[in-house]
């Protein structure tokens, strides 16, 4: 009985297998045939509504890139016309350089009739380009337009807006021997309306000569238009595909037809009545959209049929541009492709239907198999998979730990640490409190890299994430951010002065030495703390304002703490918005340059002035000197400025000394970037004696800060340009680490005491003090003393009693243009220092 049901038992095992897997396999088959057949009539169904909805698309992206295409161009009309005047300008004056050298050991007059000759026919830019000649006092040697203005002053030619044309585009080639200019004129033809023309001079120095030639801007224009309707015209895709354009007026500018190129369809009606142009236009000012009509018979669409267009409008050009299909054709292919599609759909069901068979025999006899070997090897295959699943889940484990955790410090990285920060601020919202992030850069770190190498620096940065662990509560979050930054998280705080109390736990840490490699190493930190919701409501606007406020702390002082504060926020706004307005200012022309009197104190008249910069932005109003200096340093603009306020200066001083009878000097600022510039030396004298200045009239102010932070570089510098002739003044005297021995051993001729000194002249001892010592060691070294910052009388008679050299300051008058200046000093009997 037990051998019978064991027998019966073994069939049942082996025949079991059988039947479930054929069953199981008839309902794979049949219901992959179903689901093949309903997703096949799904697909014949959405096909027309993806192809007409691709068609759409397609057609809007044509019309896109061709209007992108046109704005392009259009935005580049300036910049097109500048290089071809340029260029032209440039082919003139080789022209003119070849002739000149080929002809040198002639006669000067003769050698400009040659040029001229050769000049004089040149045409360019359809015929409307020509050359002009001019020398540099307004003389016009060449106008072949005007060919009786030649040989005849032209200084005083105005343009239909009265400015100087010639007199103004010969200034800028003199200044910079080549440059444009702009002016404007009543074209032949039009009444009134003024164009615009933009010319490029060239200086020819060995006739000195002005070589240059110009063209109107809307000319220009004209052609760049011309040049894209020919483009987009014989622009074709597909059978049918082009493109269309139109002016606001309704006039054919573009079409693949060129009978209809040229006239106005904006009444044009399809069979229906409706006006299509005109509903191309209007869809055009809305900002583009679609246009659905029975188009005209053309060439390519065999007769008349309906037609959907996309169109937009270009801006500026009032130029509606479209282009579309016709809707018989995309029937068409939409039947083809369905038709296509049952084909497929047929044979994939053939295919199906065979390949369903042969896995039904297939999966029968591989049951057959299997069912004898299910028992032996499921009890191996179960050890194996068990053992292969604990591997793989530690790897996986070991992996995801990598992938949130710093591989030194085994800290959380940037990416866990806003994660934490995320869940932080959820449980802040649901509880009502508030959060830190903490900000947390070590001081000076790069030196202990540079003294005990890099394995070093790893073990201290290691050795104080042991000491930030020990501070983070359930919740709370350090993360090594990166190099020597950390960043902390602190949860659930009730207030600020809960965040204090951990940023005091942290600057606990660095209260002791580290003891590593052998050696004890101090450091110390810097932090800046943003807290949730005061100062931001995600994480990274909490990290990146808790950065903005540590490198804030470290700029005032290294070891600092620092919260963010709208304060903050708004001088973060404000610098950089300065930055981005100064790069602009030499550009805009923001910058100019004003002059303090120096009185002399024993004759009561002036005996200098001082060139101070200054800058009026449109934004940020009038901007101080303080401010932007500095900025200008760090963006690398502080060359341009120098060299601007240098040029202006000279310009200015040669004009005043030519009115103000008494002899004057100039001092200029230097920044130290400027001073230790290449060749500064030499290209501050050339500067100066080009301007026909003599250097011993000019003092050069150098603050006293730039000789205690490089001395040795500093040195060689001034003791050239004593040599030059120049007089050198300390500027700011007693603000930093003043030091005799510099002022016995440089070339120093003078000493400014700084303004806070003389602010407190009458109030504080110490400040008194200080000024008579000041003036002291100026009569011992045998140099001038001036005192800048005076404000009042009594401060003037105070500095005179003392026996200061010279003063200035409001009390006398403030900074003055050079036209007030020299309005205000120009008599001998004005020049007196009364207030």
């Amino acid at each position: 009985m037990d051998r019978i049901s064991d027998e019966k038992l073994l069939r049942l095992i082996k025949v079991t297998p059988v039947i479930m897997v054929v069953i199981f396999t008839l309902i794979i088959n049949l219901s992959v045939i179903y689901d093949n057949q309903t997703k096949a009539k799904q697909n014949i169904e959405l096909l027309r509504t993806d192809i007409i909805e691709r068609q759409r698309s397609l057609s809007k992206n044509q019309v896109q890139q061709a209007v992108n295409q046109i704005e392009y161009e259009k935005s580049h009309t300036i910049d097109t016309l500048k290089k071809t005047i340029r260029d032209r300008t440039n082919e003139a004056h080789t022209i003119a350089s070849s002739i000149y050298q080929q002809n040198i050991d002639k006669p000067k007059s003769q050698i400009s009739k040659l040029i001229t000759d050769a000049l004089r026919n040149i045409r360019f830019n359809d015929g409307r380009g020509y050359f002009f000649i001019y020398q540099m006092d307004g003389t016009n040697v060449m106008l072949p337009v005007l060919p009786k203005n030649e040989n005849s002053s032209m200084w005083n030619f105005t343009d239909s807006r009265g400015k100087y044309a010639v007199r103004e585009m010969l200034s800028i080639v003199d200044k910079k021997e080549e440059g444009f200019h702009r002016w404007w004129f009543v074209k032949n033809g039009s009444d009134s309306e003024e164009f615009e023309k933009i010319g490029f001079g060239k200086y020819f120095k060995p006739l000195g000569w002005l070589i240059g030639t110009g063209d109107y801007i809307i000319d220009v224009e004209h052609d760049i238009q011309e040049k894209l309707l020919e483009q987009l015209t014989n622009i074709r895709y597909g059978d049918n595909g082009f493109f269309i354009i139109l002016d606001q007026s309704g006039t054919l500018l573009a079409h693949a037809t060129p009978e209809y190129v040229g006239k106005n369809h904006l009444l044009a009606q399809d069979s229906m009545g409706n006006y299509f142009v005109k509903a191309m236009l209007d869809a055009g000012k809305s900002g583009g959209d679609y246009v659905q009509y029975l188009g005209p018979e053309t060439p390519y669409t065999k007769g008349g049929t309906e037609k959907v267009s996309y169109v937009m409008n270009v801006p500026g050009w009032n130029w509606t541009v479209g282009t579309g299909w016709y809707v018989n054709e995309l029937n068409d292919y939409i039947g083809q492709r369905q038709s296509q599609l049952a084909k497929q759909n047929k044979q994939e069901l053939v295919k199906i239907t065979l390949l369903s068979l042969s896995l039904t025999i297939f999966a029968l006899f591989l049951s057959v198999f299997l069912s004898k070997v299910i028992a032996r090897r499921f009890k191996t295959f179960q050890e194996k998979i068990n053992s292969d699943f604990c591997e793989l889940q530690a790897t996986k484990n070991q992996m995801q730990y990598m992938a949130l955790h710093d591989s030194l410090t085994a800290l959380p990285n940037r990416v866990l640490l806003h994660d934490n920060i995320s869940k932080g601020i959820e449980r802040a919202k649901l509880n009502n409190k508030q959060l830190a992030v903490m900000f947390i850069d070590l001081d000076d770190f790069k030196k202990v890299n540079d003294l005990h190498g890099h394995t070093v620096g790893d073990q201290l940065l290691s050795a104080i994430s042991h000491e930030f662990i020990k501070i983070v509560g359930p919740g709370d979050t350090v993360s090594r951010f990166g190099g020597d930054e950390f960043v902390f998280c602190f949860q659930e705080l009730d207030s600020e002065h809960c965040a204090r109390a951990k940023v005091e736990q942290i600057k606990q840490v660095f209260t002791k030495q580290f003891f590593i490699d052998g050696k004890w190493i101090f450091s110390s930190s810097s932090i800046g703390v943003a807290m949730y919701p005061a100062d931001g409501q995600e994480p990274e606007e909490l990290i990146s304002k808790a950065d903005i406020v540590l490198y804030k702390s470290k700029a005032r002082h290294k070891g600092d703490v620092l919260f963010f504060d709208d304060s903050i926020n708004a001088r973060v706004l404000y610098d950089f918005t300065l930055e981005e307005q100064l790069r602009l200012a030499l550009e805009n022309n923001e910058l100019s340059v004003v002059y303090q009197p120096q009185i002399d104190v024993l004759s009561g008249r002036i005996h200098g002035i001082e060139a101070l910069c200054r800058w009026h932005n449109k934004e940020l109003s009038h901007v101080s000197p303080i401010d932007f200096i500095a900025v200008a340093e760090n963006i690398g603009m502080i060359h341009d400025i120098g060299w601007f306020v240098i040029k202006q200066a000279c310009s200015d001083f040669k004009t005043l000394t030519a009115s103000v009878p008494l002899p004057i000097s100039l001092s200029i600022n230097l920044s130290p970037k400027q001073l230790l510039q290449t060749n500064f030396a030499e290209n501050i004298t050339n500067e100066i004696r080009s301007s026909g200045i003599d250097t011993h009239n000019v003092t050069l102010e150098i603050t006293e800060n730039v000789l205690i932070s490089d001395i040795i570089g500093v040195s060689p510098i001034l003791e050239e340009l004593r040599k030059r002739g120049f007089k050198l003044s300390l500027d700011d005297f007693g603000t930093g680490y003043s030091s005799l021995s510099y002022l016995s051993n440089l070339p120093i001729n003078e000493i400014k005491i700084d303004r806070s000194f003389i602010d407190k002249l009458l109030t504080s001892r110490e400040s008194e003090s200080l000024v008579k010592a000041i003036i002291a060691i100026g009569q011992s070294c045998n140099m001038q003393i001036v005192a800048e910052g005076v404000e009042t009388q009594e401060q003037y008679k105070r500095l005179s009693q003392y026996h200061c050299d010279i003063v200035q300051g409001y009390y006398f008058d403030k900074p003055l243009s050079i036209n007030e200046l020299s309005q205000k000093y120009m008599a001998i009997d004005k020049t007196s220092a009364q207030p």
